[in-house]
């Protein structure tokens, strides 16, 4: 009876042990194919603005030449204080930056390692600035599109370098009273945005 009822404890157990096992295994399996990237842009051209560095996620769909991306900037900076003599001003801002977009890798020839590739990213752009003459905050807001076209190397199984340029249409349906981006214009294009440098790890 003792060794019956060390068995009906034993198999659950077991089983219990070896599904672990099992999930454990298509789950490293899964990961091995890194479907999933994450990667720091930096566009140097822009690099002393507040506008020169993004996260951004791509992950593989089921048709490996389809990606879906999504990207965030955040900026917090409040503690900025100008003195003149016996006079003192403080300013500062908070933005951030979210999109969300697709692309499409291109292959070239025979090379595994290098691809080209075409999107387009839907963003939404909110800020909060404080001018150093005033005591309050405005706020302003934008959204609009970027299509990009860019080339990737993978020198690693696990890293991938990218180089993209970025278009960008911005729509700006807000009453300024201050200046902003296109203050004067509800719709604005320009055809060369941004220069772009990633770094991603894949996963």
């Amino acid at each position: 009876m003792e060794i019956e009822a060390f068995f009906y404890i034993l198999v659950p157990k077991m089983r219990n042990t070896i599904t672990l096992i099992f999930c454990f295994a298509s789950f490293l399996l899964f990961a091995q194919r890194n479907n999933n990237e994450a990667a720091l842009v930096i566009a140097p051209l822009k690099f002393k603005e507040q506008s020169s560095y993004q996260l951004l996620y791509r992950r593989t769909l089921s048709n490996e030449l389809i990606k879906l991306r999504g990207g965030l900037r955040l900026l917090i900076d409040t503690d900025k204080e100008i003195r003149s003599d016996t006079l003192s001003n403080n300013q500062g801002s908070i933005q951030y930056d979210v999109s969300l977009g697709i692309q499409r890798d291109l292959s070239i020839g025979d090379l595994e390692k290098v691809n080209l590739y075409t999107g387009i990213d839907g963003y939404y752009n909110s800020e909060f600035n404080q001018k150093s003459y005033e005591t309050y905050y405005g706020y302003y807001w934008s959204f609009g599109l970027k299509p990009l076209m860019g080339v990737s190397y993978e020198p690693f199984d696990n890293i991938r370098l990218s180089f993209e340029s970025r278009a960008n249409l911005n729509v700006n349906l807000q009453e300024y009273s201050a200046s902003g981006v296109n203050k004067d214009e509800r719709v604005s294009f320009r055809p060369l945005d941004q220069l772009a440098i990633g770094i991603g790890y894949l996963f």
